[in-house]
């Protein structure tokens, strides 16, 4: 693993990784364009309602707030992390336009340095744990819509993973329990963990009914299969090689909506929709906050 890990730190592997990562976004939006008429797709989004847009708008500040009392939490599981709401908000809004640095999204674990706190190694425990409930949500969700969309597999299949993903926080109590020392650190996780995974849950319903909006605009379409078919989409999100996951969303969402009725063009362009006001904006308003915060 050691020797793994430092072959990862030469520059010409960092930088092969990089491109790699890169080329396979460009790969899978070029498939996707010679089966989508992008133009009809950019159409689309211009075609949403005022009021379908400020809705998902006004989701997408409850679901930005639940995810910076997220960052928050994971930063105060480190029993000696003092720092105040303003630098974690900094920290939080500095990491939006950070993660499009390079795919996978993994340039925004240097908000850490925006923020104050006992050490490097914490904030990087934080940000892990973060990062983890994140994608524990679309694990659970994914395994759970998958029981109900793909009927020709036995059940068990779907439980199975359901379970074992839900157990995944439990794992991380029980490894925390190893060690003596770590006893402080498994308080403060038994005290903020489940306010972490109440958010995400909270934060993946937030998604699904902003969907709901968007795909009601171009054909009707029920809570329960949005949520079906978005919960598989959006397990893409969760596979770190494309630059916001940009590409590989589209393709998820393409296959999945298809079943419904939509068109690949109609597809695309919900989830380009969501994809500007849920993740662009904010990155924009985040180069703000990065331009005028140092580094701690």
């Amino acid at each position: 693993m050691n020797k793994l890990n430092s072959l990862r730190q030469k520059p010409a592997i960092k930088l092969g990784l990089y491109l790699l990562k890169f080329g396979i976004s460009f790969f899978i939006l070029w498939r996707i364009a010679a089966k989508v008429d992008l133009g009809l797709a950019l159409t689309g989004i211009s075609a949403l309602s005022l009021l379908t847009i400020l809705l998902v708008l006004l989701i997408t500040i409850l679901r930005h707030i639940c995810q910076y009392f997220n960052w928050m939490y994971a930063l105060k599981i480190n029993p000696d992390f003092n720092a105040d709401g303003r630098d974690v908000l900094n920290s939080y809004m500095i990491g939006l336009p950070l993660r499009f640095a390079i795919p996978g999204g993994h340039a925004s674990v240097a908000k850490i340095f925006y923020v104050s706190n006992s050490s490097r190694i914490a904030s990087l425990w934080s940000t892990a744990l973060e990062r983890g409930f994140m994608t524990w949500s679309s694990w659970c969700f994914a395994a759970a819509a998958g029981l109900f969309f793909y009927t020709q597999y036995t059940p068990w299949l779907f439980i199975g993973l359901f379970l074992l993903c839900l157990m995944i926080p439990e794992f991380i109590k029980i490894i925390l329990s190893w060690r003596q020392d770590w006893a402080a650190l498994r308080q403060s996780y038994n005290l903020y963990a489940p306010r972490m995974l109440v958010l995400q849950v909270a934060n993946s319903l937030l998604t699904y009914l902003q969907y709901w909006l968007i795909l009601n605009s171009f054909l009707p379409i029920s809570r329960w299969e949005t949520w079906l078919r978005m919960a598989l989409t959006q397990f893409s999100n969760t596979i770190p090689i494309t630059v916001g996951g940009l590409g590989l969303r589209e393709g998820f969402a393409i296959h999945f909506l298809k079943g419904a009725g939509f068109t690949a063009e109609q597809a695309v362009s919900a989830t380009l929709s969501l994809f500007i006001i849920q993740d662009i904006l904010p990155a924009l308003l985040g180069i703000y906050f990065l331009a005028r915060t140092s580094r701690k």
